[in-house]
Formats: C-alpha cells, structure tokens, sequence
C-alpha cells in the first residue's frame, strides 16, 4: 500500500524537493487514490512513523502531523502525528506525484485542498479578502523560483518553478465544483509566475492588490523578464540579459528588491544590474526590507512607482492605513501559518 500526502504537509514536502525538480518530472498517470478502506488499520503495518520521522529529519516542520489523503469515511481518522483527510471528487490524471517510496498531491492540487482549510489552517478568525491574500502568496511561492524553508533567508531559490500558474488555475477549474476550488481559482487571478523571494512577492503584492484589500491596485508587471543587453553596453559588462525583479514594459519601469544579504553576497552583481538597467533607459526604483516593514517608507517608494505609471495613491485614509498594515502583517508571518 502506497500512502499519498496531502495538504499542508505536502506543500512542504515540495519546499523540500530537489532544487532542479518540478511537478511535471514526478507526475504519475494515477486518476484515484489507489488507498485501501483499511487504510486506518494498516497504517502501523506500513511505518507512517518511521515516514514521518524521516520527512520532518529532512526539514518538514515536527509540529505538522503528516496528512494523508484517503476517499473513504472508514479511514478518515487521527492519531499522534498523523490525520486521515478525505477527498470525494474526482481526481485528474496527473494529480498524483511520486514522493520517494510514497506519492503526494501535485502543488496544484495541495493548492485547492489548502483552500479548502484555509479557516482551520489560520485559525485566527481571518476575513475572506485575507484568506485570498494567504492564497495569493502561496501560489506565487509554487510557480516562482524559491521555496520557503528555515534557513539564514528564511527560502531557498529553485532552478525552476515546481507549476505555473495556468496549470494551477486549469486544475482549479477542472475541480470546480469541489470544496475549495472556487477559492483557489480567485486567489490565482492574483499569483504571478517567476517571483525569486517572499519580499519579492511582497513587493508585489502590495503594489498590485485591490484597494478594498490594501493593495494599490497597480497595473500588473512581469516578473524576472529576460532584457537583452544592447550591443553598445557590451564593453561594460558580460551580462548579455538582465531580468528585473518586476518590469512594466508599456511604462519602461523596473523594481528591484534588496534584501538583508545585499552587502554580503550580491553587492557588486546588483550594483552591476542597476548601472546596465538605467543605461538601458529603463526607470529603476530599489526596495529594501525596511521599505515592505515601515508604511512611511512603503508609500514614499510607493509613490515614485505611481508617479511613473501614471497613478495617483489614494487618500491616505484610516481604514486604508488599517488594510495596508494588515496586508504588510500578513506578509511577513504568514509562513506561521503554511
């Protein structure tokens, strides 16, 4: 018997994934839970301890018990480290991942049943709106290029994204009528692919999000696009592409984000970009940590991106100051909670 994880513990089973992985490289042609009604019964005989313990050894946090998906109501039941959770609908090809010597749900498919918990997993009273905003952040986290882990950073990068966001969406509709999956699809319209860090999609997010949500509803912009570095700046770099943080085309805008490392590691090269990115006659604007942390900060760096895309930030409201504040909040110890 094959165990399949599922929810929260599978999301990070992949943030654990080899960095050069992705979902379609471990897709199996399983369309059903191949889990037997005694599920309950035999998960001694197959060692879900021993399972759990080489997982959480890996890096899965210890205070997640180890959810398992199962499509019958004999075997939906917990015991110490482990919960039974069930799935009635139907399952697409291509749902299930091989997992080592077990299987998991596909990232889009942890995505919706994630959606369909969404209040048990926060289990702080959370509104809709933030709920999707929760959503938003995982989504971009699935189909960008880091994986969020307890390291010095608090992510490590990936080569490549584990899904895109038109397979996560497709998933979504392809379940529709399931428990979550409505959710999931709304939280979607708001992910974007290619983001390399949380601040990142921070920076994103806070910029781009509906008002009524504290987001400055921003044109949307691409991320990490590759540039090609014209000709006449080749005596001045090796770079033959730059790739902007966040870039709006139509506005020759780019935001690049710094974070703490910055003096440590990535002086020189980011120092580099910059230089090569205005000497393309691209607009630049830099955020650092303290710019998504202080709302002051925020709004100031805020309003040299409006002024060049031809916005106007709105009114400086208590309510907006609230949401704002909520958004950025959310943002930063969301990880508490996936």
């Amino acid at each position: 018997m094959k165990m399949v994880f599922s929810h929260v513990w599978a999301i990070w089973w992949w943030r654990h994934t080899h960095v050069q992985a992705t979902a379609d490289s471990l897709r199996t042609n399983r369309c059903a839970l191949s889990i037997a009604p005694s599920l309950a019964k035999e998960l001694a005989q197959v060692g879900a301890r021993a399972v759990w313990e080489e997982h959480t050894n890996r890096g899965i946090p210890r205070s997640i018990p180890m959810e398992l998906l199962s499509k019958d109501a004999i075997s939906r039941s917990s015991r110490t480290n482990v919960c039974v959770r069930r799935w009635n609908g139907p399952i697409p090809l291509g749902s299930i991942c091989k997992a080592g010597d077990h299987f998991t749900a596909s990232p889009e498919f942890c995505f919706v049943l994630v959606a369909g918990s969404i209040r048990r997993i926060c289990a702080e009273g959370l509104s809709r709106w933030q709920h999707v905003v929760v959503l938003a952040e995982l989504g971009c986290e699935l189909c960008g290029t880091y994986s969020k882990q307890d390291t010095r950073r608090g992510f490590k990068g990936r080569r490549t994204p584990l899904v895109s966001t038109c397979q996560m969406r497709d998933f979504a509709a392809s379940v529709a009528n399931e428990r979550g999956a409505k959710l999931a699809y709304e939280a979607l319209l708001w992910a974007i692919d290619g983001l390399n860090s949380p601040m990142e999609t921070a920076v994103y997010l806070m910029l781009c999000l509906p008002r009524s949500w504290g987001g400055l509803a921003f044109p949307r912009p691409k991320s990490n696009w590759s540039l090609p570095v014209p000709e006449r700046l080749w005596p001045k770099t090796k770079k033959r592409h730059v790739m902007p943080d966040l870039y709006w085309p139509e506005w020759g805008l780019a935001v690049e984000f710094f974070g703490a490392d910055f003096h440590e590691d990535h002086e020189h090269e980011d120092l580099e970009r910059l230089e090569i990115e205005q000497d393309m006659g691209l607009k630049v604007i830099t955020f650092w940590k303290d710019d998504i942390l202080d709302l002051k900060r925020f709004n100031a760096k805020a309003a040299s991106v409006a002024r060049y895309l031809g916005r106007e930030l709105p009114e400086s409201s208590s309510d907006f100051k609230a949401l704002q504040q909520t958004l950025q909040r959310m943002l930063v110890t969301h990880q508490r909670w996936i």
